[in-house]
């Protein structure tokens, strides 16, 4: 193998189970991947993977080059965590991700001001509502929304949360008679969300027993629209519906604990500069709005 490189592509592969997720995650093309695995193969006088109806499954050979790639990717970033890590500067590259929603709402203009202060240090959004790897070096901070953010992630709690159900003021208007009477009999459309399981959420059905789901949504910003244009009421964190002119809360239904949100790095990069000051700097600014989050 006179190209180390190749070992990455094989990686990549075996980590998707394809051909085209590997691509995406390289951020090169379908082909150049397609084309890089099958000269490897031949030049190795090999086949390292089996091209089967259900993805790519390696092969006995390819099985030894992946373990062989996880090494070398295993020391590549472990020397690159230990190179950073001795960086005692306030400048260079800052990785932030984070759910595009916390972008939205308020880390965007985190991330605004402590430019202003730190004009040196260049920013980068990572935004992605599947959590990056910090140990794999995907990002070097991530702001999460978690109750479980890992004893193996270092950081500091940023704010707890809460949620509440909320609703259109147009459909208020329309559903009157069924919001203020409690029990009511009469059908209450409610949006929820892919993640929170099957059926009428527990508390909207023990206050509302003919509540039927009129909508499932697999992500926050598409319940959020959902519920702003009348679907049916839904479940949503303080901070989104509070704000909102368009929505209101349920009459009668007070908020509930919701997941904190943390900001973290690896471990092992806790003492580099620019990575400490952005932990201290949006933890003290997600605090100061911790009202905004609770729902106070």
């Amino acid at each position: 193998m006179e190209n180390w490189d190749d070992l990455k592509f094989v990686l990549a592969i075996a980590n998707a189970g394809n051909v085209t997720k590997a691509a995406k995650g390289l951020g090169v093309t379908h082909s150049t991947v397609s084309r890089r695995l099958s000269a490897l193969e031949e030049r190795m006088a090999t086949r390292l993977f089996e091209r089967l109806p259900e993805g790519f499954v390696p092969t006995a050979a390819g099985a030894e080059a992946v373990a062989a790639a996880k090494r070398m990717e295993a020391e590549v970033l472990a020397l690159d965590t230990r190179i950073t890590a001795q960086d005692a500067e306030l400048e260079g590259p800052l990785r932030i991700t984070a759910a595009q929603l916390l972008f939205q709402v308020q880390l965007a203009e985190i991330m605004q001001q402590f430019a202003e202060r730190h004009p040196r240090i260049e920013l980068q959004m990572v935004a992605a509502n599947e959590k990056l790897s910090l140990h794999r070096r995907e990002a070097d901070i991530a702001v999460r929304v978690t109750d479980n953010p890992g004893e193996t992630l270092f950081g500091r709690l940023a704010t707890g949360q809460n949620r509440c159900y909320y609703m259109s003021r147009d459909f208020a208007r329309k559903h009157r008679d069924i919001l203020e009477t409690s029990h009511a009999s009469a059908p209450l459309p409610c949006v929820t969300f892919k993640w929170w399981g099957q059926g009428v959420p527990k508390d909207i059905r023990s206050r509302y027993p003919s509540a039927f789901i009129s909508l499932v949504a697999d992500d926050m910003i598409a319940l959020v629209a959902a519920v702003k244009v009348g679907m049916g009421v839904g479940r949503l964190p303080c901070f989104l519906g509070d704000p909102d002119p368009d929505l209101i809360r349920i009459p009668g239904m007070e908020p509930s604990r919701y997941l904190d949100i943390w900001v973290l790095t690896h471990p092992d990069l806790k003492n580099v500069a620019r990575i400490r000051a952005f932990l201290r700097f949006a933890a003290d600014a997600f605090k100061a709005w911790s009202g905004l989050y609770l729902g106070a």
